[in-house]
């Protein structure tokens, strides 16, 4: 992986959330991957509530919207702040809204240009997986660019 003939940088879109896992997976990004001529886009797809607002009232649906903007903002704060910290001054965050976690994902890899998709994995078994679905699972099959699974291995589900 490297630049483009015209020189233009290498596009990675690193997908987080606010677990343990992804915290894992960018430190192992920057450590092990990134290089000089990389530019980082940060993706986090916030949880999304159209379907729920038919079920709970205008006040808890207001209220859960707010906590996932507050968790997202801070999201960004730590991710850019990290970045920066382990010299990648120029990473930009985004956080689109969407139904699908992994289209969002994979719309944004594609609106930058990404050619590389870093994602973490929660290492769910199978049983768990076939109920629930993986967002990892679904990039990993939809996308058109290669996508980087990182799991660790130390960690328990």
């Amino acid at each position: 992986m490297s630049t483009s003939a015209q020189g233009a940088p290498f596009n990675v879109v690193l997908a987080v959330d606010q677990s343990e896992y992804s915290e894992f997976t960018f430190k192992w990004y920057l450590n092990h991957v990134h290089r000089p001529n990389y530019m980082l886009y940060i993706v986090h797809v916030p949880e999304h509530w159209g379907e729920m607002g038919r079920i709970m009232t205008p006040n808890k649906l207001h209220e859960l919207m707010e906590q996932a903007k507050k968790m997202t903002d801070r999201l960004k704060e730590n991710y850019l702040e990290w970045s920066f910290q382990h010299g990648v001054p120029d990473a930009k965050f985004a956080s689109p809204q969407g139904h699908e976690t992994w289209h969002e994902i994979i719309k944004y890899s594609e609106s930058v240009g990404a050619g590389l998709i870093v994602i973490g994995s929660r290492g769910q078994g199978k049983l768990k997986r076939t109920f629930l679905g993986s967002v990892s699972d679904s990039v990993l099959h939809h996308s058109h660019v290669p996508v980087l699974v990182c799991r660790n291995k130390d960690a328990s589900p």
